[in-house]
């Protein structure tokens, strides 16, 4: 699958999954990146470019996305954490 149908994919499971539009970047410099900007219109979901080579941490990133978008607030490591548990 080509980088861009990935994203494409991925940016509309997270509004699926959120019920929320966003605007999905891409980092190429800080490839491990992960940020939820609830302020911006629309929210914007900021990646690493390592979720283009890994499939897992994509699923995660996504996962902590939809997590941050259903409650609207940023959650904290320890709460994400017991949130992939009951998944």
């Amino acid at each position: 699958m080509e980088d861009a149908e990935f994203l494409q994919k991925l940016k509309e499971k997270i509004e699926a999954s959120s019920g929320i539009p966003i605007q999905l970047v891409i980092d190429h410099e800080d490839k491990r990146k992960l940020l939820v900007d609830l302020g911006a219109s629309p929210v914007k979901v900021t990646l690493g470019a390592d979720v283009l080579e890994n499939a897992s941490l994509a699923r995660m990133f996504s996962q902590y996305a939809i997590l941050c978008l259903k409650e609207r607030r940023v959650v904290q490591e320890q709460e994400f954490l017991l949130y992939l548990r009951r998944n």
